[in-house]
């Protein structure tokens, strides 16, 4: 028996923790393979992820900051991946480990293993989807507070169902799940957004709190969103976000850096480009302006931006 680490990407969003945290008990519930799971995270808790494990007396992911080569004589780590499948946006250290394991709804890029694995992957607007979907595959029914931590995650990934990511299949687990629980999803995922202390939120945190890298024909590209349902105040606080990028930028090396401020009222992004953005400008048919571009209708980073930028890099 084995003890597999469960995770989501750095910088984890409320997806990625629930993902984790979720799929993790569920997997201990049936038993998985003969192996225990742990939920670990690979940054700070969102503020919203936070609340809601603790309001509903459920442990917080493990933080873990790399994966080490194993000890001569002892086997790999196995892993569990949750809503990330690319090593740009995984753990430290994810060569010294045995991805047993994908739970994913993006793109797959740069990813090969030795072995062959249990994959789960589908286009739908939440990793949270697939686990809740997952339930029913495997026979086991959802506890109230499953139901809830899962149903969080989805409405905050897919914007309450606004986000083009969003499929019928979500409308649809959604609705099954709030019934369970006894609420609106979509009031009860607005009142998980309202959670997030946005009026509070530094440059830095703007920039940082979720974003990604991809590599973009042979260079790397943050995009990186934050999302809002008033962009007033970031509008207004574009120089410091403007140095705050070009800092992370530097920070971790990347070549270039895109960061949406997406108002979820408004339904659309003020784009902000900085360093080497040119594929970027092409994928998005936009130029780098120094109070960013607005793009309506713009609300998913993984569909709307980085499909695009990575297509126009081909």
């Amino acid at each position: 028996m084995s003890n597999v680490l469960v995770f989501g990407h750095q910088n984890p969003d409320n997806d990625a923790i629930m993902s984790s945290v979720v799929l993790s008990q569920l997997l201990n519930q049936v038993e998985f393979d003969g192996n225990t799971y742990q939920a670990c995270c690979l940054g700070p808790l969102p503020a919203e992820s936070a609340k809601l494990l603790e309001d509903n007396g459920v442990a917080a992911p493990t933080l873990i900051d790399a994966i080490e080569p194993a000890a001569e004589g002892e086997e790999a780590q196995l892993v569990v991946l949750c809503d990330h499948n690319e090593p740009g946006q995984s753990v430290t250290g994810l060569e010294n480990a045995v991805i047993a394991g994908v739970v994913d709804h993006h793109r797959f890029g740069n990813f090969t293993t030795a072995a062959p694995l249990h994959i789960v992957a589908l286009p739908w607007g939440s990793s949270c989807s697939i686990v809740a979907k997952l339930f029913e595959v495997l026979g086991v029914d959802p506890t109230d507070v499953q139901a809830k931590l899962l149903l969080s995650a989805m409405m905050t990934d897919t914007l309450m169902l606004k986000s083009p990511t969003a499929t019928a299949i979500d409308a649809a687990i959604a609705k099954k799940l709030g019934d369970q629980i006894g609420v609106d999803p979509v009031k009860f995922g607005m009142e998980v957004f309202l959670t997030r202390p946005s009026g509070s939120f530094t440059a830095e945190q703007m920039v940082g709190n979720d974003i990604k890298m991809f590599e973009v024909a042979g260079k790397s590209l943050l995009i990186g969103q934050y999302e809002t349902v008033d962009k007033t105040r970031a509008l207004g606080m574009i120089p410091e976000i403007r140095e705050a990028m070009r800092a992370y930028q530097a920070e971790k090396g990347a070549d270039g850096i895109v960061l949406c401020l997406t108002d979820i009222m408004e339904e659309g992004s003020q784009v902000l480009l900085e360093g080497d953005t040119a594929a970027a400008q092409k994928g998005l048919g936009i130029a780098d302006e120094s109070d960013g571009v607005w793009m309506p209708g713009v609300l998913s980073r993984k569909k709307q931006v980085a499909a695009p930028i990575l297509a126009a890099a081909e």
